[in-house]
């Protein structure tokens, strides 16, 4: 039977006994950014989404290596927009054996959409996705810091039996 491993941090170097010391780099918060001009412009559908993306508690919480994810997605919302609405015009198309077939436009629209839903899950969009990411809110929990602090006030009621 394998010997189980150590935690994280507590494993030695077997050729020295030693210990791997890891520094963790910085990491800041992502800046908030525009999107890049294009043409064509991005869709109204596109900038709303961006802003309402920005507005979204999560935001505090992506670093500069999420910038790509989020350019990814602005551009797969905007694809999809783009590719419904062309849809949306002629919903039936003449196929190339003559028979009746969706507009090629909505397999082109589904495509984006799940690009989109897998950036969403990355990026920690809506709550199952921050719930599988284990982020939480912070404006929604109690710091360590404030429990400590009311616990070394003493401002509980009651006093403590154990003193009795």
């Amino acid at each position: 039977m394998p010997r189980t491993k150590k935690p994280a941090g507590q494993a030695a170097d077997p050729r020295n006994g030693r210990r791997a010391e890891l520094a963790v780099a910085g990491v800041g918060q992502l800046e908030r950014f525009a999107l890049p001009p294009r043409r064509p412009a991005w869709t109204r559908e596109t900038l709303a989404a961006w802003e309402g993306a920005w507005s979204d508690g999560v935001a505090a919480m992506w670093t500069p290596g999420d910038r790509p994810i989020l350019l990814r997605w602005a551009d797969s919302i905007d694809r999809a927009a783009r590719a419904l609405r062309r849809g949306d015009r002629k919903p039936v198309v003449v196929g190339g054996n003559g028979q009746i077939t969706e507009h090629p436009s909505y397999g082109t629209a589904k495509a984006a959409l799940a690009t989109a839903e897998r950036c969403e899950a990355q990026l920690g969009f809506g709550a199952l996705n921050r719930n599988r990411l284990g982020l939480t809110m912070a404006a929604a929990q109690k710091s360590l810091l404030d429990l400590n602090e009311a616990f070394l006030d003493g401002a509980d009621d009651e006093p403590d039996p154990r003193l009795a």
